[in-house]
């Protein structure tokens, strides 16, 4: 375990195989019998734990895991995935932990790890323009509302934020 970045209430860090069943259960999927297997992961929740770790081993970076300090429990994912020539930055935590300020302090930190320690010049982020609580994780990152695209049947908000941009908004 890697711990890249702490906050006073959070420890963002590499991901663990303890760290499957609550992974599972933030993103909604049930396990099934089969776990951790040499040759095939059993589950979406294996899949996405195996690419973040593979994209964290090759280039350093990816979704890491969010660890609530007072208790050690895994409550969220937030990190990058590459888009293009830039990188996304996304999240997804358990609902329980909302209103918290909780999902803001782990964008602020990888946000930051973005642009201090890796070097990003810009980072975006999509969004569904109804959703109003990812829409104040954003705003409070100061990022900007870059246009829109379309995804299959969906049409998403493309939010950008530079290093010079950020640079100018302290959180």
């Amino acid at each position: 375990m890697l711990i890249v970045a702490e906050t006073p209430r959070l420890i963002l860090r590499t991901w663990q195989e303890t760290d499957l069943q609550d992974y599972a259960n933030i993103i909604g999927e049930p396990l099934n019998e089969r776990q951790y297997n040499t040759y095939s992961p059993a589950s979406t929740a294996e899949t996405d734990l195996w690419r973040y770790q593979v994209e964290i081993d090759q280039r350093g970076w990816s979704r890491w895991a969010v660890v609530l300090k007072e208790n050690y429990r895994l409550i969220g994912s937030c990190g990058f995935s590459a888009y293009g020539d830039t990188v996304e930055m996304s999240w997804q935590f358990n609902p329980e932990y909302r209103g918290r300020g909780l999902v803001i302090e782990a964008a602020e930190a990888v946000t930051d790890l973005g642009f201090t320690r890796l070097g990003f010049k810009e980072i975006i982020s999509f969004v569904l323009p109804e959703n109003e609580f990812a829409l104040d994780v954003i705003e409070s990152l100061g990022m900007s509302l870059a246009g829109y695209e379309g995804w299959c049947n969906i049409t998403v908000a493309r939010f950008s934020l530079s290093s010079t941009e950020a640079l100018s908004h302290p959180h």
